[in-house]
């Protein structure tokens, strides 16, 4: 039972806020076309018992005992994930990134992480606010997709922009890595056209404080901790002994 525990509080309530909205639609639908419980079990090929825990919105039911009951009912149950809450930039090893790209701030910047925009819990991993503009800095370990990464970086920014007056920049910052790099080199021509503002451009935006006037592209590369020095004194007890 560990793996009950590891549950998130905020998934267990997102279980049952879906499964009470499909049970209200099956309990509407089985009423419109006066459809009784035992009638929809029989259907579906299940329990009269497991009708009714699909109906009163238990999340603990399998997919394909759920997709049966709803399509008994007249019901056409469709599943879509959208993009939300990320893991924190510690969990997901981007913070020091994140630390990267503020140390490189000067001036007029502003950092705060974990700027959450829109609907569904979704977050912006560093924003920098400055006097005249908003730099919305997304951070990326691995190019997969890139083109799908800008999409959905590009929608954060605009939810940001949304609540505010001064213009919003994108600037995807991305691990400086051999893959990366071979990732990113087939879609030059359009990350360019998408990001016209190069490394050096974004770098001494940031470094200046001054506006950086249009999305942009940064490299950084992830530092390596350093291994704490040998205590000296242990050292030597150790020798002497």
């Amino acid at each position: 039972m560990a793996h009950r525990r590891l549950r998130s509080k905020s998934s267990r309530l997102r279980a049952l806020d879906q499964g009470r909205r499909i049970g209200d639609e099956v309990k509407l639908s089985r009423g419109t076309l006066g459809m009784s419980l035992e009638r929809v079990a029989d259907r579906a090929g299940v329990s009269w018992s497991t009708a009714a825990r699909a109906q009163a919105g238990d999340p603990t039911i399998a997919l394909a005992t759920l997709c049966a009951v709803t399509e008994a009912v007249g019901l056409d149950l469709v599943l879509r994930v959208y993009p939300g809450r990320q893991p924190s930039l510690r969990d997901s090893g981007q913070l020091t990134l994140v630390e990267h790209v503020c140390e490189q701030g000067r001036g007029s910047w502003r950092p705060s992480v974990e700027v959450g925009v829109g609907e569904h819990g979704r977050a912006i991993d560093l924003v920098l606010f400055g006097h005249t503009e908003i730099l919305a800095c997304e951070i990326e370990r691995v190019a997969i997709d890139f083109q799908a990464q800008f999409r959905r970086a590009d929608m954060k920014r605009r939810d940001l922009a949304a609540g505010h007056q001064r213009p919003v920049r994108l600037v995807m910052v991305v691990e400086d890595t051999r893959r990366n790099r071979a990732a990113i080199q087939g879609h030059a021509d359009v990350i360019r056209a998408a990001l016209p503002a190069g490394p050096r451009e974004v770098l001494r935006a940031l470094r200046s404080g001054r506006a950086l006037g249009r999305d942009g592209l940064l490299w950084v590369r992830r530092r390596r901790r350093q291994r704490p020095a040998p205590d000296a004194s242990r050292e030597g007890r150790s020798r002497a002994s």
